[in-house]
């Protein structure tokens, strides 16, 4: 897991604008999407809202911990118990290094709305490895995070208006809060019907199904076989 530094999400947050991933040259930009009226301000969740099970995840795109669960168990857990009605899934941004970074893209999803939110998020967990390597070799990011923006019709101005986005910005920060409320101090933290998961079985697929089976009464395997 990766621990969180509360001051470096602060600092980040506080200076979200292109300054954060370096100096834009804006020039020769190009007019892109304004962000202003279709932005994602809230929890966005999958699945539906009567499941018995309310699955609360935070985490960072920029987190070798988070992307591991999000490679390993998020294909499992949305087909057989998210697409299924037996859970929903909510994803909550919980920053860590670094900070303006990983803010940075989260921001970027928001501005895509509420239908490519979660599309955003897997494209930031697959640039993560690239993107990682960037800021420890003082790369181009901000071309890396422009080139997954430009997917989603955030191009141009679009890009520097979303960093910019004030709302967006306090959306991150609330989701931050709820975790700090919850005593979140490393990602990824999972939560299921407010209880906190420990150990680590839950971190793999058959860890996690087994955990959430049991919390929806499915008997084993060789019960349900027993003659």
């Amino acid at each position: 897991m990766l621990r969180y530094t509360r001051r470096a999400t602060v600092a980040a947050l506080s200076a979200l604008a292109l300054t954060a991933c370096g100096a834009a040259d804006t020039s020769n930009a190009q007019e892109g999407r304004s962000t202003s009226g279709d932005v994602a301000l809230t929890d966005i969740t999958l699945g539906s809202e009567d499941a018995p099970l309310i699955l609360v995840e935070y985490a960072s795109w920029t987190c070798p911990a988070c992307l591991q669960f999000h490679t390993d168990v998020m294909p499992m857990l949305k087909a057989d118990y998210v697409d299924t009605g037996q859970v929903k899934f909510v994803f909550r941004e919980f920053p860590t290094p670094p900070a303006n970074v990983s803010v940075a893209g989260f921001a970027l999803a928001r501005c895509a709305g509420e239908d490519q939110y979660y599309n955003v998020i897997d494209d930031l967990f697959m640039a993560q490895t690239n993107i990682l390597n960037l800021a420890r070799s003082g790369g181009n990011i901000e071309g890396a995070l422009r080139d997954i923006a430009s997917s989603y019709g955030i191009e141009g101005t679009g890009f520097n208006e979303c960093l910019a986005n004030q709302d967006v910005t306090y959306a991150i920060g609330e989701s931050v809060m709820k975790g700090d409320s919850q005593g979140v101090n490393s990602t990824p933290t999972v939560f299921i019907n407010g209880e906190r998961l420990q150990g680590f079985d839950w971190r793999t697929a058959e860890g996690m199904k087994t955990l959430l089976d049991a919390k929806l009464g499915v008997p084993e395997a060789s019960e349900s076989t027993a003659e």
